[in-house]
């Protein structure tokens, strides 16, 4: 990750290579573009009326050798109507021109975005959005290149430059919560782009393993050790696979000695064909994704323990592959799981709250103060909200609301689905306790019917990211695959907890 400084300074005394200046809808300069124009005489008036830059959002224009700067490039970037700029906004204009600068041959930038006026917004949050964009937007995913691009003058620093001196220290501070929260949902996206083969239950566990701090303990079950403990729901969905299952726990002790931890639930299916219920074999190489609660649950985890938490966290993975080998659990199948309650089993594909129900079983055993859980659970969340927002439901008003603020805060955004008792008749068996589908109608609804039988009277909140933890088009703030979705959200939510 490229280094992020902070300093206050007028943009024609700094040495840099490029100082980078906002330029305001009806091509307005900011304070430090007005000092830079009356330092340079006639060069930024000139050059305005010669270009078509009107100061519309993410425009950008280079000026070179500026006369009177000591910079070698000044960049305008537009900003658009500051009336309408939000946090979001900035995040995405400070990924925008990191991107830009990355290519550009400028390695050492000052920039004065920070600056600009967002309605609310103090400097310690202006600059913690521009430092999120900046290295969420340079994130790539290209390990298996064997050629990668030979771009010898990357970005290598920028300075966030501040209109006084003032606000030094909290934007300091503002910087290093950033860059956890960037390196967390940065790892996150790491898990979810690897590849089904290198993705593993087994690797899932080593990478949960690889956390390391004074205050986390992390146990990861081999498949042994899940038989012992009575996961069998777990079980019957790995029966098709050939890698064995993991069970991954991950204990960290950043509050009071007694104080029940928020339990964070992740579904771990690191590769999903459907199982007999198998998938059309269209964008099947997109099921490699299906692991995405689960790289969410330890992106938080990475950014927590970077941050020192003040909070007691419970982490719960269950980890498997959904294959069709010759013992696969089959439709019409009753298989148990780790509470006793029984599940009819009509379709191989619902196999995400299967293992979940184990999983919230055992964190809801642990007695926390509250449970999320993450999970690429149903297509049908897809169909209704698209990729635009995580779907939420649960039980626990408190955990719902407090998400759906820090949803808008961060725009890692969530919308309640309801959850009326009617949707429980949906999932009623005539042989079992329970069956794995409620059918197509309200399909999102039905499957959190289905977890919320595993949860007992624990506050509990649902997170169906389904549409919203990889996208192949790529966004303003990420690269095409994973986004890391829920990470930038439940990390902000525990921050406001623990505040």
């Amino acid at each position: 990750m490229i280094e992020i400084f902070i300093k206050a300074g007028h943009a024609h005394k700094q040495r840099d290579d490029a100082v980078v200046l906002p330029l305001l809808e009806g091509r307005k300069l900011t304070e430090s573009g007005k000092a830079l124009q009356e330092a340079t005489g006639k060069a930024l008036p000139s050059f305005l009326r010669k270009f078509d830059l009107s100061g519309s959002f993410g425009d950008s224009r280079m000026l070179y050798d500026v006369d009177g700067t000591f910079s070698q490039r000044v960049m305008l970037v537009g900003a658009g109507d500051e009336k309408k700029l939000t946090l979001h906004k900035l995040r995405v204009l400070g990924a925008t021109v990191a991107r830009k600068l990355n290519k550009g041959g400028a390695r050492d930038v000052s920039l004065y975005l920070p600056e600009l006026a967002v309605r609310g917004a103090s400097m310690a949050e202006k600059v913690q959005a521009l430092a999120e964009g900046v290295w969420l937007g340079l994130y790539t995913f290209n390990r298996y290149k064997s050629k990668k691009d030979d771009n010898t003058r990357e970005l290598r620093s920028l300075t966030m430059m501040l209109p006084s001196g003032r606000n030094l220290d909290e934007a300091q501070d503002a910087v290093a919560r950033a860059r956890a929260i960037a390196e967390g949902t940065n790892f996150a996206r790491d898990l979810a782009n690897e590849p089904g083969n290198v993705c593993t239950p087994e690797y899932l566990g080593n990478q949960a393993a690889s956390l390391s701090h004074k205050h986390l303990k992390v146990t990861v079950m081999d498949k042994k050790a899940i038989e012992e403990a009575g996961f069998t729901a777990l079980l019957a969905v790995n029966q098709g696979s050939a890698k064995e299952p993991r069970f991954i726990v991950l204990d960290y002790q950043g509050g009071k000695k007694n104080d029940a931890p928020v339990a964070l639930v992740g579904k771990g299916l690191t590769f999903d064909a459907g199982g007999i219920s198998i998938k059309p074999a269209a964008q099947m190489d997109e099921m490699k994704f299906d692991m995405c609660g689960s790289a969410s649950v330890l992106g938080i985890f990475k950014a927590a323990i970077e941050m020192d938490l003040p909070l007691n966290l419970l982490g719960v993975i269950p980890a498997t592959e959904n294959l069709l080998g010759s013992a696969a659990y089959k439709p019409g199948d009753i298989i148990s799981s780790y509470k006793g309650i029984n599940i009819e089993v009509l379709n191989t594909d619902a196999e995400g709250r299967i293992i979940l129900s184990d999983a919230l079983a055992y964190a809801a055993e642990r007695k926390p103060a509250e449970i999320i859980d993450f999970a690429t659970l149903t297509g049908a969340c897809v169909i209704a909200l698209g990729a635009h927002a995580t779907g939420l439901m649960g039980t626990g008003e408190e955990i719902k609301q407090g998400l759906k603020v820090s949803g808008d805060y961060t725009y890692d955004r969530v919308w309640e689905l309801p959850m009326y008792e009617e949707y429980q008749e949906q999932i009623k068996s005539e042989i079992a306790d329970i069956k794995n589908t409620g059918g197509r109608e309200g399909g999102a609804i039905t499957a959190a019917c289905f977890l919320s039988r595993f949860v007992d009277d624990i506050p509990w909140a649902h997170l169906d990211i389904a549409g919203t933890a990889w996208n192949m088009k790529g966004s303003e703030i990420s690269a095409k695959g994973g986004t890391g979705a829920g990470v930038r959200l439940v990390i902000d939510y525990l921050l406001r907890k623990s505040a």
